[in-house]
């Protein structure tokens, strides 16, 4: 597979899981979700990489250090901020759904600990685990689903203060997101640049990216 074919391929995949496009966003934007849609967002959220955020920032850092000692600090940075808020001066990103779900929706912490998310959401998890355990060099993948999502943060940021009566405070998670995963979206192509372009491992990269897209949207999905 050429070069341009193979970022085509790419480009396809975003374009077609882009969130902002996905029921469940407009929903929330439009002003028209129930109060059990809205709690949807976290439980599923939760499940699919916030849960374990930190552990898979960490384990990506120590892959990635057998790989490529520079990018792996950028694995690192990742850490910290999922982890403490660190670069964005916020919280660390499990407290910050954590907001949402108590200050914002006035429900138990544990709750939200104790729901347990759709098999879409677990297997997108699963995936994750997949790609940074077996196949590090594949982990561009993860930006691209950073990509996917950026703008749906806004969008549900909006809708839940302009309809719903949350406050800025309690939708940090989502005002945070939006600012961090345009630089994560960017970075997930320079990894895919470096790692996959030219190895002919190309088809195989972009069997990995439309199976953890795939499965982003199902969660979204289960949301509803």
């Amino acid at each position: 597979m050429n070069d341009a074919t193979f970022h085509a391929e790419i480009d396809k995949i975003v374009a077609e899981h882009r969130l902002n496009q996905h029921p469940y966003v407009k929903l929330v934007n439009e002003g028209r979700a129930s109060r059990e849609q809205l709690k949807g967002y976290p439980i599923q959220h939760y499940e699919m990489t916030v849960r374990d955020s930190a552990p898979l920032s960490a384990t990506a850092y120590l892959k990635m250090y057998d790989i490529d000692q520079k990018v792996a600090h950028g694995s690192a940075k990742g850490f910290a901020e999922e982890a403490l808020g660190l670069y964005s001066h916020s919280a660390g990103h499990t407290e910050l759904l954590f907001e949402l779900w108590e200050g914002g929706l006035g429900l138990s912490r544990q709750q939200l600990v104790n729901a347990i998310g759709s098999d879409d959401a677990r297997a997108f998890n699963a995936s994750l685990y997949r790609i940074i355990h077996l196949k590090p060099q594949f982990v561009g993948a993860i930006g691209l689903c950073e990509e996917i999502e950026v703008e749906a943060y806004k969008m549900l940021q909006e809708g839940l203060e302009r309809h719903y009566g949350l406050k800025p405070e309690h939708t940090r998670f989502l005002s945070v997101h939006y600012e961090a995963d345009k630089e994560h979206g960017e970075g997930g192509h320079r990894m895919i640049d470096r790692f996959v372009t030219g190895t002919g491992r190309e088809e195989e990269f972009l069997a990995e990216a439309r199976t953890l897209a795939r499965f982003f949207w199902k969660g979204f999905d289960s949301m509803m």
